[in-house]
């Protein structure tokens, strides 16, 4: 069972970030991309066109998209019990518009943003008391400029037993945007969700919540005003549990609409 965590990571660091997989394909160069030969990959860096309606719009997606996700059914782990997940996410994104263009700049004109994004992510639980689980993120663009860390608590309202038929949580989560010198970005997430688990194998779930984005501007080439922004979010989701390890899949609706699958090792 050691060995699980370590496998985990490594599944990490071996899961394709495609979000970086760009390069010439054989499309003429596109004018309108910002242009850095000395990045690596597609990063974020603001452009001096862009506007406050476009960074409010990129405040919006970026952030919630990004922030942390339920990623598991709505049931603590015990006391003392933990987990060790490998998620990957899935999105799109409107590479084209304004708040995508203009908040990014690439090594060459035909290395475009692209709109279908994929992370890998790193994810653990701890079982703090019977009721309470915390929780920890973590993934980054390594060819690039962006990451993100979170945090998050969650509280078993309702335990799933002979007297009660579903399992109700609440949950709190805070992510933090990453190695990006042009702003300063932060997700603050509160969410209920509610499931029910057959023949203690598969637990279906639905979630609602909102993520309050809180981001300020700290380039040099605009001067845009800090945006707040209140993002609701549904959330559903899915997972088969044997044993101790557990495969899930969750969707999540909010200003980008996100698919995650993970795969779990649970002690």
């Amino acid at each position: 069972m050691a060995t699980t965590p370590a496998l985990s990571i490594g599944l990490v660091l071996l899961l394709p970030a495609t979000a970086l997989a760009h390069g010439a394909d054989g499309h003429p160069p596109d004018p309108n991309l910002h242009v850095d030969p000395s990045v690596k990959d597609c990063s974020v860096r603001f452009a001096p066109e862009l506007t406050q309606d476009a960074f409010r719009r990129f405040a919006r997606e970026f952030g919630s998209v990004s922030a942390f996700k339920q990623g598991a059914p709505p049931t603590t782990l015990g006391k003392w019990g933990f987990a060790v997940a490998v998620e990957q996410i899935y999105f799109t994104v409107d590479q084209y518009s304004p708040s995508w263009n203009d908040t990014f700049t690439h090594p060459d004109a035909f290395h475009e943003l692209g709109s279908d994004k994929s992370f890998p992510k790193l994810t653990l639980r701890l079982g703090v008391t019977d009721d309470l689980d915390v929780g920890a993120f973590y993934t980054r663009s390594f060819n690039a400029n962006y990451g993100w860390v979170g945090l998050d608590a969650r509280y078993a309202i309702l335990q799933q037993g002979e007297d009660m038929p579903i399992a109700l949580t609440a949950r709190a989560a805070y992510t933090k945007t990453l190695y990006v010198a042009d702003m300063n970005m932060h997700a603050l997430t509160a969410d209920v969700s509610v499931g029910h688990t057959f023949w203690s194998v598969l637990t279906p779930y639905l979630g609602v919540g909102a993520d309050a984005v809180l981001v300020r501007e700290t380039s040099s080439a605009v001067d845009l005003h800090d945006e707040a922004i209140l993002v609701p979010h549904l959330t559903g989701g899915l997972e088969v549990r044997y044993w101790h390890i557990a495969l899930g899949a969750e969707v999540q609706v909010a200003a980008l609409t996100s698919f995650q699958v993970q795969v779990s090792g649970v002690f």
